[in-house]
């Protein structure tokens, strides 16, 4: 597997298939008994542990902060290792929790008891960009938030990650995560197997066999619209947009087809002109040609 600079690869399939396993590898707190891992060409087996970690950030579930050190304290943990100065480190840690959406002000002195489950996650994951680091290691970060709280964090995780263009290992057993967030998806077998490593557009027209399909689910075309955004389809300059409900060109085509369920209208307003009901179903013939031909894969 080649995970290329500045992609969010995700590691998804059912539990115990050996995701978090092989996530591990890579900074050593499991140890492979055998073949390579490398980052930027460099062995990670030829490198001391320590200083090894020190270069990959890791965010888990469970978040780990400590419960006896403030937010600030927290966050500043690598870079003090690393041996930065101290007005070097308290302007990163000010930085990141602006970056997450904490000002500093009003959280860098609260203890992590004083958070709720998002705020202590976003801290989770300031902690792991502290120094910079070239690759990070997430796993299931959002598994043990509420589905309102777990959306908040996604959205603000993308925008992070569109900021920063990190490498990133994100392990989830939820598919529909994997969707959201990930450049490119690996759907694991049993044993760290690979079933399928590709786009996610690619997995939703082009399942490898009938267990990456189970993944998938029986409605792949409102997935498949809602990893298109409204931009990437042209509008027509010439339509009346008068009257019409407005959409932006980020949102995505799932996005637009709900706005016009929601207005009974088949038009919606948009950045250059009008799309259409009609434009965002042929945005979705392949997929939809793909589930009619009956024994097609």
């Amino acid at each position: 597997m080649a995970i290329p600079a500045g992609e969010l690869v995700v590691f998804v399939g059912p539990s115990g298939c050996g995701k978090t396993t092989t996530m591990k590898m890579i900074n050593r707190l499991i140890e492979p008994t055998s073949g390579s891992i490398r980052i930027g060409g460099e062995d990670v087996l030829g490198m001391p542990p320590d200083q090894l970690r020190r270069r990959i950030g890791y965010v888990i579930q469970q978040i780990g902060l400590f419960p006896h050190l403030t937010v600030a304290q927290n966050v500043a943990l690598v870079p003090k290792l690393l041996g930065w100065p101290k007005a070097k480190v308290t302007a990163r840690v000010d930085e990141l929790l602006n970056l997450v959406g904490l000002d500093p002000a009003q959280f860098a002195g609260r203890h992590p008891r004083r958070l709720s489950g998002g705020q202590q996650q976003r801290v989770g994951v300031a902690r792991a960009l502290a120094a910079d680091p070239p690759v990070m290691l997430m796993d299931e970060p959002f598994g043990a938030t509420d589905p309102i709280t777990r959306e908040r964090l996604q959205n603000e995780f993308l925008r992070l990650q569109r900021e920063l263009r990190k490498t990133i290992i994100f392990v989830t057993h939820d598919f529909e995560e994997a969707l959201r967030l990930g450049d490119r998806i690996a759907v694991f077998r049993e044993r760290s197997r690979i079933a399928q490593y590709d786009t996610p557009a690619r997995i939703l027209a082009d399942p490898a066999d009938d267990y990456v399909a189970s993944f998938i689910g029986g409605d792949s075309t409102l997935k498949r619209l809602a990893l298109i955004s409204v931009g990437d389809l042209a509008a027509d300059p010439a339509a009346e947009v008068d009257g019409l409900p407005r959409v932006s060109a980020t949102a995505t085509l799932r996005e637009a087809l709900d706005v016009m369920v929601s207005h009974s209208t088949q038009q919606v307003a948009c950045d250059g002109g009008v799309l259409t009901y009609a434009a965002i179903c042929a945005a979705a013939e392949p997929a939809r040609e793909r589930e009619e031909v009956p024994g097609a894969r």
